[in-house]
C-alpha cells in the first residue's frame, strides 16, 4: 500500500543550522527527479541541495537543470565513481550536517528535521540512520527493505548484515548507506586522518562501510532513529540488479577488492587475528562456491587479487595512518561482529 502525505515546506529559516544534501546522479532519469522533489518537500530549512552528475548519457541532467535551476550543480566530464563523486559534492557543501543521497531514494518530509533535532542533543553521534522502506515501481510502500537499515552488524566472515527490525532507537554499526545523516565534524575528522571522506580508490562498493569503520575507530557513534525514514529502490543505477552475481564482472571485481581493502586498512591487529579463522574458512570455500554458483565470478575474484597486490604498499600506508590514530579500546569493534 502506498503511503500518502502532503508535501510541505518551511516558510522561514528559524532553525539556522544549514543542512547540505548531495545527490549523486548517473543516468538516473527513472528515479532522480522524484528523489529531488522529495528533498525539496522537506519541512526543515535552511537546506543546500547539490547535484553531482557523473557524466550521465541519458537526459536526466538536462531535465534536472530545466526543472530545478535553483540547485547547485557539479558536472563531471567522466564517471568518476560513487566515492569520488560524493567527495566532490561534500567538498562543495557548507552545511553543518550532510546527507549523501542515492538517486533512487525518497526522503520522508520530516527526515531531516527529526535527524537535526536528535543529533543536536548528543555530540558523540557522527551518523544517524533511518528506517528504509521499499520503493517499488511508482509506489512508496510500507514494506521494509530487506537487509537495509535498522539493526546493523558484521558477520565474523566479514559480511555486513542489516534490516533486523527495531522498535526503538539504538546504537548500531552503520546507517543505511543510501541516505545517511552525517555530522560535518565527523567527516572533517576522518579527512584529517585519512585524507578523504570516502576513499576514492574504492570507486563504487564498500566505500560507506569503510567510512563507518573509520568513524567508529575515532570514537564517533551511529544511531538508528526509527522516526526518520525514507524509501529506496536499491541498485537503481544498475537497473535494479541487487544480487552481486547478477551484476557485471567489473562491478563484482570492485566488491571483492573493496572488501579486502577494508579488512587490510581498518581492522586493528587484535581484531584481525581474532577474525582470521573465520576469514580463512571463507577464502577456502569461496572458489568451489563460485565454480558451482557463478563461474564468471572467478575472473572477478582473480582481478581483485591482482589489484590488491598492486595496491598493497599504498594500502599499508593508509593502514598506518588509520591505526595510529585510533581513539577507542582495542576490543571496541568486537561488539559489532556476531555469528559466522
Amino acid at each position: 500500500m502506498a503511503i500518502k502525505f502532503l508535501h510541505m515546506r518551511s516558510s522561514h529559516n528559524q532553525n539556522k543550522i544549514l543542512v547540505s544534501v548531495v545527490v549523486l546522479n548517473w543516468n538516473g532519469d527513472r528515479h532522480v527527479h522524484k528523489c529531488v522533489e522529495y528533498v525539496l518537500a522537506q519541512t526543515y530549512r535552511p537546506l543546500e541541495i547539490i547535484i553531482v552528475d557523473n557524466a550521465s548519457t541519458d537526459d536526466s541532467l538536462a531535465k534536472l537543470r530545466a526543472k530545478f535551476p535553483q540547485l547547485i550543480y557539479k558536472i563531471n566530464s567522466v564517471n568518476i565513481g560513487f566515492a569520488a563523486g560524493m567527495n566532490r559534492g561534500i567538498s562543495l557543501s557548507k552545511g553543518e550536517f550532510v546527507v549523501p543521497l542515492n538517486q533512487d531514494v525518497c526522503l520522508h518530509p520530516e527526515f531531516i528535521r527529526r535527524c537535526v533535532d536528535r543529533i543536536k542533543s548528543e555530540d558523540s553521534i557522527g551518523a544517524i540512520g533511518g528506517r528504509v522502506f521499499a520503493w517499488i515501481g511508482d509506489d512508496l510502500t510500507e514494506k521494509l527493505r530487506q537487509y537495509e537499515g535498522e539493526l546493523t552488524y558484521f558477520r565474523k566472515r566479514f559480511q555486513g548484515r542489516g534490516g533486523i527490525k527495531l522498535d526503538n532507537e539504538a546504537y548500531v554499526f552503520t546507517p543505511s548507506g543510501s541516505f545517511p545523516f552525517l555530522r560535518r565534524k565527523m567527516l572533517d575528522d576522518l579527512n584529517s586522518i585519512s585524507g578523504c571522506y570516502f576513499d576514492e580508490d574504492y570507486e563504487t562498493g564498500w566505500e560507506d562501510a569503510d567510512l563507518f569503520f573509520r568513524m567508529h575507530l575515532r570514537g564517533w557513534r551511529c544511531l538508528f532513529l526509527p522516526s526518520a525514514s525514507g524509501w529506496h529502490v536499491g541498485s537503481g543505477s544498475v537497473g535494479g540488479k541487487a544480487r552481486l552475481m547478477s551484476k557485471k564482472t567489473d562491478y563484482q571485481k570492485r566488491i571483492f577488492r573493496n572488501r579486502y581493502f577494508t579488512i587490510i586498512k581498518d581492522l586493528p591487529g587484535n581484531i584481525l587475528l581474532w577474525l582470521l579463522p573465520y576469514l580463512a574458512i571463507v577464502e577456502f570455500a569461496l572458489i568451489p562456491y563460485l565454480v558451482v554458483r557463478s563461474p564468471k565470478s572467478l575472473l572477478a575474484l582473480a582481478s581483485a587479487w591482482r589489484e590488491i597486490y598492486r595496491n598493497f604498499p599504498a594500502l599499508m600506508a593508509k593502514r598506518r595512518a588509520i591505526q595510529s590514530n585510533v581513539l577507542v579500546e582495542k576490543n571496541y569493534l568486537k561488539q559489532f561482529f556476531v555469528k559466522f
